[in-house]
């Protein structure tokens, strides 16, 4: 069945003003035209909607019947042409996010901040989550697209590059350390890791493989936040992003130590295919990426202020 919004449109005008004249010069037609719609309104149908003599113009009670269903659907139409238009200029919409804990404290916060103040009309719904949920959110459709760390088997997923992070130690004492006797001191310490669901854990293991100090876990926990705090127990050192390491050492009782043999771990846009974002996601990404800069934006700061070489 092939209904126009301006087969509804002519009928509705029609019906309301009982005169094809009056209803063609609404919307800017001639009679014949709004003749030629209403017809093949009443064909698409199969049924007649109006009765015509020389003298007025009448519903028929199927036409009575169908004007309210036709009035519903022309406010639903503009409604949603509407809505379409506030979205497009960022009045109004949604966006449901998917992020990685080290993502939500860095950059996230300042990202949304920025965002909120410009489109406030935009609801945002967050999901934090490891990166075997993510996974499946975005699989699932259950979030529009999400920030996270690179796929190995994308699927039906796509992944965009937007920065890297890499990991640094974090240790209680040690802060004076360098090289072999930072290495010596570390071969006397915990493990902390997080679990291997986690997109840390396997960066973290091969860095260990890499410097000479691969072992098993003596503590193995799901959050970053717990794997900082039992570093600041003293009850072992962990490998955390660069990003939150300002976060977690807050109070300054862990040293921070760059490290050469990290991999830098690719943070980015996932989403499922075929790929899509709508007007208030192309802004929010954008903002993200004016936010975090080049691709080595994050790992910059940590070396500025650190001014110590990384451990070889």
């Amino acid at each position: 069945m092939d209904i126009s919004f301006r087969q509804l449109q002519a009928f509705v005008l029609i019906a309301e003003h009982r005169s094809f004249s009056r209803a063609a010069e609404q919307v800017y037609l001639s009679q014949p035209a709004l003749s030629y719609s209403l017809r093949k309104l009443e064909d698409a149908l199969g049924l007649s909607l109006l009765a015509r003599n020389t003298r007025s113009v009448e519903l028929t009670a199927a036409g009575q019947r169908f004007l309210e269903q036709a009035r519903r659907l022309l406010r639903d139409m503009d409604n949603a042409v509407h809505d379409a238009h506030e979205q497009l200029h960022l009045e109004s919409g949604s966006l449901r996010i998917a992020v990685l804990p080290s993502v939500a404290i860095e950059p996230l916060p300042r990202v949304l901040q920025e965002y909120r103040r410009r489109y406030p009309g935009i609801d945002i719904s967050l999901h934090d989550g490891r990166a075997g949920e993510i996974r499946q959110w975005v699989s699932a459709a259950e979030v529009d697209f999400a920030i996270t760390s690179a796929v190995d088997d994308l699927g039906a997923l796509d992944f965009q590059p937007l920065y890297d992070d890499s990991l640094v130690l974090l240790v209680r004492g040690h802060e004076r350390l360098r090289g072999k006797a930072l290495l010596a001191a570390l071969r006397e310490q915990d493990y902390v890791a997080t679990t291997r669901d986690t997109s840390l854990r396997g960066m973290a293991d091969e860095t260990l493989l890499r410097m000479g100090l691969q072992r098993d876990p003596a503590w193995e926990v799901a959050y970053m936040s717990s794997a900082a705090a039992l570093a600041r127990a003293g009850l072992g050192f962990a490998l955390l992003p660069a990003s939150v390491a300002d976060t977690f050492n807050s109070d300054g009782s862990l040293a921070v130590h760059v490290l050469s043999q990290a991999p830098a771990r690719s943070i980015g846009l996932l989403q499922r295919k075929p790929c899509y974002l709508s007007p208030p996601a192309q802004v929010f990404i954008a903002l993200l990426r004016q936010q975090v800069g080049d691709a080595q934006g994050l790992s910059a700061p940590l070396d500025s202020r650190d001014n110590r070489p990384p451990i070889k």
